[in-house]
């Protein structure tokens, strides 16, 4: 069963090229400093107007004169708040255009740019959100939201003892950041640290009651530790909070099969996502040794999948090793057919 912390990556397919991507953190990095230029160019890009300006002439009033009416042509309403509105949306993309169109006018603006980190984080983009927070004025750089969003980088590119200490100091300047607490619980599950993390999704559920995602990496704790009734509970309380979590979803029905409750566990799946749910309950009743559940499960995912379940095929090998079944009784040849309840 493959480890999963979904809380600070909520994952979206980007739009983006990559190499737009460079392109665009080079602009906000790097032209920091170099705003009017970059209007004054934008305005002659976008237009056929005459601008009677020498770029190189040292009359900084002259230039910021000259390049107020652009920067008014060029900005179009949206703002930061919007932004974080569509983040809390989930609305990944819609936050990334709003940014991107804030940060061209303004590549200074660090609110936005550390909306455009949490977006990053959001997509689990960590090295993206590290070059955003690294271009950050100094005083925005020094406070709580830069530290938590900087130790939630630091985590999702696998820099834990980096990523602690920037989350512990964000949550010692501001104990309301739950995001901080509930990434020190991601963390000290990585280090098997039970309690400690119970102790951080405690406090984060204690800040934000209503977060789904921090029931779900609650749940998800309590099911690595094998305390499956308390996971089922954590995964069900995030889909109160949130019914379209799917990675709860998928993690209370591993909770439920845990418990041997299998038929609970397949309820309501669609028919196009029954492989893969059938394949994941195999491997969790395989894990509790109920052997003979795990091979109808495994054979079911086969015979539903539409195309050649390698996943369903391998886990069907491992388990006959474990039970000494001879390779050549192996029915791993059975795709498509009846479902053989």
């Amino acid at each position: 069963m493959p480890r999963n912390f979904r809380s600070i990556r909520e994952l979206r397919v980007s739009t983006v090229h990559a190499s737009s991507e460079a392109v665009h953190l080079g602009f906000i990095v790097g032209l920091k400093h170099s705003r009017s230029i970059f209007l004054v160019s934008a305005l002659l890009a976008l237009s056929a107007c005459d601008i009677d300006l020498d770029l190189w002439q040292s009359d900084e009033e002259a230039v910021e004169e000259a390049v107020n009416p652009v920067r008014e042509a060029l900005a179009s309403g949206v703002s930061v708040a919007e932004a974080e509105h569509a983040l809390d949306r989930k609305d990944y993309q819609r936050a990334y255009d709003i940014l991107r169109e804030i940060l061209v006018v303004d590549p200074t603006d660090d609110a936005a740019k550390l909306a455009l980190a949490r977006t990053y984080l959001a997509r689990s983009e960590g090295h993206n959100a590290q070059i955003i927070l690294d271009s950050l004025s100094e005083e925005a750089r020094d406070s709580p939201r830069a530290h938590m969003l900087r130790g939630l980088a630091l985590l999702v590119v696998g820099k834990l003892d980096e990523a602690t200490a920037q989350l512990e100091l964000a949550l010692a300047e501001d104990p309301s950041l739950w995001r901080a607490a509930n990434g020190l619980g991601l963390v000290n599950d990585i280090e098997q640290r039970w309690d400690q993390a119970e102790a951080n999704y405690n406090l984060a559920v204690a800040i934000k009651s209503d977060s789904a995602t921090v029931h779900n990496n609650m749940g998800y704790s309590y099911l690595l530790q094998g305390r499956v009734e308390d996971a089922s509970k954590a995964f069900t309380t995030s889909l109160v909070y949130d019914p379209d979590l799917d990675i709860a979803r998928s993690n209370l029905r591993l909770a439920l099969a845990a418990e041997g409750r299998y038929a609970d566990a397949i309820a309501g799946t669609e028919r196009k996502d029954l492989p893969q749910v059938l394949n994941n309950i195999g491997f969790v009743a395989m894990s509790r040794g109920d052997y003979e559940s795990a091979d109808t499960f495994f054979h079911r995912a086969i015979d539903e999948s539409p195309v050649y379940y390698d996943a369903a095929v391998q886990n069907l090998e491992r388990l006959q090793t474990l039970v000494d079944k001879p390779a050549d009784q192996s029915p791993v040849t059975r795709i498509g057919g009846s479902i053989g309840n």
